[in-house]
């Protein structure tokens, strides 16, 4: 058996207040950082292939631009939080949980100097709708649409939706990807990644700095404690999982294979 991997462990319980605030702003760096750097890589490998591959429907390139969408809410959720949908905790109304988000994406803004009209926040738009597009493919459908212009890469065009003129269209383009240009479309909504990317290139910068601050100000003894270590399952069933699943994907790739010939 390989050595197991460590389980990291983040303390934010010190007996001053000044480092009990630092270690959950650095926790919340953290995670900004990660996000940030999830969505930076993915950017780059889906501008990168997209450019080069022959494929307008590359599942490695879509893969790339889904994981973008997911990190860069991620960012901009701890950014500039959402509407608060239930309270924090049973000592808490709705209202003070969202004071509690909304200063907490304040503080984090103001500390990495982010302004309220940067890309980082303009993505929430785009994701939205690649979410919920089977909301939009029910609307297209219900209005009478005949041919979709959706999920491909392009070199130049983009097959559109013709504007409204009083009856739904037959023709409907939805999502697109323009690698040379750096920018994905959903209808009529644009993501600029090229500029998302810088920015969040910058952003990792700003993080760094805010860190090396914060982290000086944690000082004093860490509270730890009361965690349960719990195995997930033992290692003979694990071993039996994974062999099962080695045996059935093999058997459904051979029969997706017969059905692509």
């Amino acid at each position: 058996m390989t050595e197991e991997k460590r389980i990291p462990l983040a303390s934010v319980g010190f007996t001053s207040d000044e480092a009990r605030q630092a270690a959950t702003d650095s926790y919340y760096l953290e995670e900004l950082d990660r996000q940030a750097e999830l969505a930076i890589n993915s950017i780059y490998l889906a501008v990168m292939r997209g450019r080069d591959t022959k494929d307008p429907r590359d599942p490695k390139v879509w893969g790339a631009l889904q994981n973008t969408l997911f990190a860069a809410i991620c960012i901009a959720r701890l950014l500039k939080p959402s509407i608060v949908k239930k309270p924090y905790h049973s000592s808490m109304t709705k209202q003070q949980s969202q004071q509690f988000a909304d200063d907490r994406g304040k503080k984090l803004r103001d500390m990495l100097n982010v302004e309220d009209d940067c890309h980082i926040l303009d993505v929430k738009a785009v994701r939205d709708a690649y979410e919920h597009y089977d909301e939009y493919f029910d609307r297209h459908l219900a209005g009478g649409a005949e041919c979709f212009s959706d999920w491909y890469i392009t070199d130049r065009n983009v097959l559109k939706t013709p504007p409204d003129q009083g009856t739904p269209s037959k023709a409907v383009g939805i999502r697109v990807f323009y690698p040379a240009g750096g920018i994905l479309l959903f209808e009529d909504r644009m993501l600029h990644l090229f500029e998302l990317e810088v920015e969040l290139i910058e952003l990792r910068v700003k993080i760094a700095d805010a860190l090396e601050e914060v982290n000086a100000k944690i000082t004093g003894r860490a509270l730890f404690g009361g965690h349960i270590l719990e195995p997930v399952m033992t290692e003979q069933r694990a071993q039996q999982r994974f062999m099962e699943w080695q045996h059935r994907r093999a058997e459904a790739l051979e029969e997706l294979a017969k059905r692509k010939k």
